[in-house]
């Protein structure tokens, strides 16, 4: 475990660690430290890490990705103390913005343990199959970074040898199109070698199909949507996937890496410091699970709770609108006192003990980006409306009307996918790439001075600062 611990600190780019009790770290180094099949997995291990770190999906992930979004609303009666919240919900941030700092700096260092993984494990004499995976894990993983960059902040530095020294750092933007071309060769690397499934021991690593699920969307985001289709119908015809009885299903922390799940971010309850954050952080400040308050992170709008329908199943697994009756009681400061229900983990003991895992990709996801690319290619196609009607039908809706235009199917396509996936991560993409954030935000908030520009965020400037190489977004 020690071993473990000091090969974070060892791979990671500027980083930190205190452990107590440990060998000093001279005595690892990249070159003495992959030598057998435990120091590949361990740097493996290691390349997933900061996916549940504060800085990523522990907290600051689905922070931009809601608050920024039509879905989740900063103030209102609440406080707006936290300012780079406020920020991302008013968009009045800048490039000095410290979310996006925390986010950049952390992917690249994780970009780095994924480079040093693809570099080095290849010279470990061990099971070639084993070594192979292990690779194509990192491979998936480093399309998973860059993709998640290049859809935020559009072209980036591309890095794909690991950095072992302080020389060399400054490296301009890519375009958005070459960063593209990586994340794609990535995932396709990525999906031939990763297995389909895994044994209880590995559930949770990159699969087979998480790689073309993440193939579909990054097609998706491209409007390829021959190849979007086409990818999301590999995922289906696995037969490995499928949608749980109940919506609410699927947020059960017993079927966590269960049938609906895709690719998700590890959580493990019961005081050992691995646990969600998501539990306690969404749910208020005045309701208390085992005597322990929330915070009131990413506060649902009044948009989203309406845009459910009253007998839609789950807006009430999604969502707790509280009052003054309610119990526990709303304060009557906070005008629309709505909150984020899926995540509830009743056994936390704490708002950072939660056992919820964090759906990146869920099968309902798929079964939505394959129903739009379809509809994209040819108006009233049958498998679209049966896909979407069997998100429908699970939420207790009726079927779609039928012969919708192309552009109505479209536009139900979004919506489902607005009220299916609402606090998964995915609105901010969705409304990016199909170009409605700036109408969706103006609906919900006519006063938010969102504009074009604000399709990408800005390049950190503390980045800037250390890499004169690096550009500025326009408009910042």
């Amino acid at each position: 475990m020690k071993k473990n611990i000091v090969l974070l600190c060892l791979i990671g780019v500027l980083t930190s660690c205190d452990v107590l009790d440990q060998k000093p770290e001279s005595s690892f180094t990249p070159a003495n430290f992959y030598k057998n099949a435990d120091d590949a997995k361990a740097a493996v291990s290691a390349v997933y890490d900061p996916l549940n770190s504060t800085n990523l999906y522990g907290q600051v992930m689905w922070i931009l990705q809601d608050q920024a979004t039509d879905d989740a609303e900063w103030g209102n009666g609440r406080s707006t103390a936290n300012q780079p919240k406020n920020d991302l919900d008013k968009y009045t941030f800048t490039p000095a913005t410290n979310t996006f700092q925390a986010i950049w700096s952390t992917v690249y260092s994780a970009i780095n343990r994924a480079n040093a993984v693809i570099t080095r494990v290849p010279n470990i004499p061990m099971d070639n199959d084993l070594k192979a995976r292990y690779i194509a894990e990192a491979k998936f993983m480093r399309g998973f970074y860059y993709f998640t960059l290049v859809r935020l902040f559009g072209g980036v530095p591309i890095i794909t040898v690991e950095t072992t020294s302080l020389n060399d750092l400054t490296v301009a933007r890519a375009s958005a199109d070459d960063v593209y071309k990586l994340v794609v060769q990535d995932f396709t690397d990525a999906e031939a070698v990763l297995p389909t499934t895994y044994s209880t021991a590995d559930r949770g690593r990159a699969t087979k199909g998480a790689a073309k699920a993440f193939l579909a969307k990054v097609y998706l985001t491209r409007q390829d949507w021959p190849k979007a289709s086409a990818k999301a119908k590999e995922v289906i015809d696995l037969g490995v996937y499928d949608l749980w009885a109940n919506f609410a299903d699927a947020f059960l922390i017993a079927n966590k890496n269960g049938k609906e799940g895709v690719f998700e971010i590890q959580a493990l309850s019961g005081g050992f410091g691995e646990g969600s954050l998501m539990q306690g952080y969404m749910r208020p400040n005045f309701d208390r699970v085992n005597g322990v308050a929330g915070f009131g992170d990413d506060p649902a709008t009044e948009n989203l709770y309406r845009a459910y329908r009253a007998d839609d199943k789950r807006r009430n697994v999604t969502l707790r609108l509280y009052s003054a009756t309610s119990s526990p009681a709303a304060p009557a400061s906070v005008l629309f006192p709505c909150y984020v229900y899926k995540y509830l983990d009743p056994t936390a003991t704490g708002n950072g003990d939660g056992g919820n895992n964090y759906p990146i990709v869920r099968y309902a996801d798929v079964l939505l980006m394959y129903a739009e690319a379809l509809n994209e290619q040819t108006a009233n196609n049958a498998d679209a409306y049966a896909t979407v009607n069997r998100i429908r039908n699970r939420a207790g809706l009726p079927n779609l009307t039928a012969n919708l235009s192309q552009a109505q199917f479209r536009d139900s396509v979004l919506l489902e996918r607005r009220l299916e996936l609402a606090f998964e991560g995915h609105r901010w993409y969705d409304l990016a790439r199909t170009k409605r954030l700036v109408s969706a935000l103006k609906a919900q908030n006519p006063t938010i001075p969102v504009d074009e520009h604000h399709y990408l965020f800005p390049i950190p400037q503390t980045e800037r600062d250390v890499n004169p190489k690096l550009d500025q977004n326009p408009g910042y």
